[in-house]
C-alpha cells in the first residue's frame, strides 16, 4: 500500500531555518494517523546538514550534484516515493498544529488537486501573495497578461493557485501533468502547475483557517529570477502575440492606477 503523504523540502543555503521547519512539521505529523516520509534535498548549496541528519534519523537527506532550481528538485523528490499526497514545504516555513491533517483532508474532496494554507509573517500578518484569485475581472486580466491577482481573504475558496512554500498536492494529479516545469528555476512554478492541473478539470483550494509562518526572501533571490519566470509564464500561457505584447502593459497600468488610488484613500483618512 502506498504511503499517505511525503513531505518534500528543498534546501539551498537555508540551514538556519531548516531545523525549526523540520521540528514543526514532524511534531504535526506525529499527531496524525498518517503514514509518511520526510525528504530533504540540498540543492548543491554547500550547507553541512550532517548534524541535523544525525539529530533527526527519521528524515531522509540527499545532496544534489547541481542546483537545477526548485521545480526540478521537487520533481526529483516526488520520484522517490509513491505517497498519495506530496507536501511541498519551504525550509523557512513553520507549520501550525493541525496544518498537515487539514490540508490532507482537503485533497480527499472530489476533484481537489492542490490545497494551501494562509502564510503569515512573524507578527501574524498575512502574505497577500499566498494564493491567486480565480474569478473576477481583475483576476482575468492578470491571468491574460501572464500575471496573478492576489488579495487577502478570510474564507476558504477555490483559487487559481496556492503558494509552493506550503502546498499539498495530489501525486496522481502531479504525475498527470508531468510535475513542475523545470524551465522555471524559481518563482511562478506553482502557478504554472496549478494552471495545468485546472485545465484538466482539477480544483485548487485555499484554506486560510490553516496558518503557516513563512519568512520572506529567504529561499531565493527575487530580483535574480522573478522577471525570467514571468516571461516564461507569459510566453507559455498567453496564447497570442498581440496578447503577449499588449496585455502586460494594460495590466501594469491598472496595477499602477490601483496603487495611486490606495494612496489617495489613505491620504484622506
Amino acid at each position: 500500500m502506498p504511503l499517505d503523504l511525503a513531505v518534500q523540502i528543498v534546501n539551498h543555503r537555508t540551514k538556519a531555518h531548516l531545523g525549526p521547519c523540520l521540528e514543526a512539521v514532524l511534531g504535526d505529523l506525529r499527531s496524525t494517523p498518517l503514514e509518511y516520509r520526510v525528504l530533504v534535498r540540498d540543492n548543491a548549496s554547500g550547507d553541512d546538514l550532517s548534524e541535523l541528519a544525525a539529530a533527526l534519523p527519521g528524515v531522509e537527506f540527499e545532496v544534489a550534484e547541481s542546483n537545477d532550481g526548485f521545480g526540478a528538485a521537487q520533481n526529483a523528490l516526488a520520484q522517490r516515493h509513491d505517497a498519495r499526497v506530496l507536501l511541498a514545504l519551504n525550509p523557512d516555513a513553520v507549520v501550525s498544529p493541525g496544518t498537515v491533517a487539514g490540508l490532507y483532508a482537503l485533497l480527499a474532496e472530489p476533484g481537489v488537486a492542490a490545497a494551501g494554507p494562509r502564510l503569515v509573517d512573524a507578527q501574524g500578518r498575512a502574505h497577500t501573495w499566498d494564493h491567486g484569485e480565480l474569478r473576477g475581472a481583475r483576476a482575468r486580466l492578470a491571468s491574460a497578461a501572464g500575471h496573478s491577482h492576489p488579495r487577502e481573504r478570510a474564507e476558504r475558496a477555490e483559487v487559481a493557485w496556492v503558494s509552493g512554500a506550503c502546498a499539498a498536492i495530489s501525486h496522481a494529479w502531479f504525475d498527470a501533468v508531468g510535475g513542475f516545469d523545470p524551465g522555471f528555476f524559481l518563482y511562478k512554478e506553482e502557478e504554472d502547475l496549478c494552471l495545468r492541473m485546472r485545465r484538466l478539470g482539477a480544483r485548487v483550494v485555499y484554506a486560510p483557517e490553516l496558518t503557516v509562518r513563512h519568512e520572506q526572501s529567504v529561499t531565493g533571490a527575487r530580483d535574480e529570477h522573478l522577471a525570467a519566470s514571468v516571461r516564461r509564464f507569459r510566453d507559455k500561457h498567453v496564447r497570442t502575440r498581440v496578447g503577449r505584447a499588449v496585455l502586460p502593459r494594460v495590466h501594469r497600468d491598472v496595477v499602477a492606477w490601483e496603487g495611486r488610488a490606495r494612496k489617495l484613500v489613505r491620504g484622506r483618512r
